[in-house]
């Protein structure tokens, strides 16, 4: 059976990336049990409770504001019941007003500081618990396993905003190769990175090189460029390495930074590929491009040098 044939077609939930890891991080109001999962019932007490950490934070910050200014009135009240005469009391009266009025003005201008600050207290104060809640996500996602690999995948794709490691990373990558991957779905590559070789990693990036592979950026053909023996021992591994190589070459600046790659096996490109190749050493003669432009002219006279596509150099802005 085609393996790609025995895959599941699935529909992922799209990924909401936030500019803060910590964003998508939410506690219980009720047991300050913490969640990485965009669920609205706490994993713990079961109760609706649940509230973005960021928003706890403030709620934290404008209490203790608000402490202040109860503490300022207290002060100005106390001032007023101890004044002597009624020109001492309006006077301390307005002076506490006055105070008062300058003291919320403060507040607000020093509000989104205090907010990180009390957001940053938070979590020295909670650092076990969150540890703890993102353990007990990953043991939820991980139940799903062989089930429902979809739902297990997107919980850990949100899980690992938050926990970083190899192996996250590769029971994520496995996931992905169950699926039937589309050039529409919502996928990503640098942050399943892992830091030794992992046959499953090469052959989720072999994949993109097919359907996607604006995804492949310079460290990941750093990544395979140290792990090339390995990866042309692996099954279809000549077939990644080319795919990988046709990926180069939809900008100038991979093509240059990783010419040695693109050279060994720039005669198995498929004819796009090469014809762009092609084009983009014409296209800078004066370029340093090593070998790899003596490999160019060698593959088109030997299979090309006829191909009418080939003599149309006005194709340079041919599709990526």
């Amino acid at each position: 059976m085609n393996k790609r044939n025995s895959k599941t077609p699935v529909f992922l939930k799209s990924y909401d990336k936030t500019k803060y890891r910590y964003e998508k991080l939410k506690v219980c109001k009720k047991c300050h049990t913490f969640t990485i999962l965009g669920d609205t019932t706490c994993p713990d007490c079961g109760k609706p409770h649940l509230i973005p950490v960021e928003e706890l934070a403030e709620r934290n910050a404008k209490h203790a504001m608000h402490t202040v200014i109860l503490v300022a009135v207290c002060l100005g009240l106390l001032s007023i019941f101890l004044s002597n005469t009624l020109l001492q009391m309006a006077l301390c009266g307005i002076a506490s007003i006055v105070l008062i009025g300058v003291l919320w003005i403060v507040q607000r201008n020093v509000l989104d500081a205090e907010c990180l600050r009390a957001l940053d207290k938070l979590f020295h104060a909670n650092e076990k618990n969150v540890q703890n809640g993102i353990i007990r996500d990953y043991k939820a996602a991980i139940d799903y396993w062989g089930t429902d690999n979809q739902r297990c995948y997107e919980m850990l794709r949100e899980i690992s905003t938050l926990l970083h490691n190899d192996m996250i990373r590769i029971r994520q990558l496995t996931l992905l190769q169950t699926f039937l991957l589309r050039k529409d779905m919502d996928l990503e590559l640098e942050p399943l990175l892992v830091r030794k070789y992992e046959p499953v990693l090469v052959e989720y990036i072999g994949e993109l090189a097919k359907i996607k592979r604006d995804l492949i950026k310079d460290r990941t053909f750093q990544y395979i460029m140290a792990y090339e023996p390995e990866i042309m021992g692996q099954e279809q591994g000549r077939d990644i390495l080319t795919a990988i190589a046709g990926a180069a070459v939809r900008m100038k600046h991979y093509v240059h930074s990783y010419s040695g790659l693109v050279r060994r096996y720039a005669y198995n490109l498929p004819k796009d590929r090469f014809l762009r190749l092609y084009q983009m050493i014409e296209q800078y003669p004066n370029e340093d491009w090593g070998r790899l432009s003596e490999e160019v002219m060698r593959i088109y006279t030997e299979k090309y040098q006829w191909d009418p596509d080939f003599q149309q150099k006005s194709q340079r802005g041919h599709s990526i």
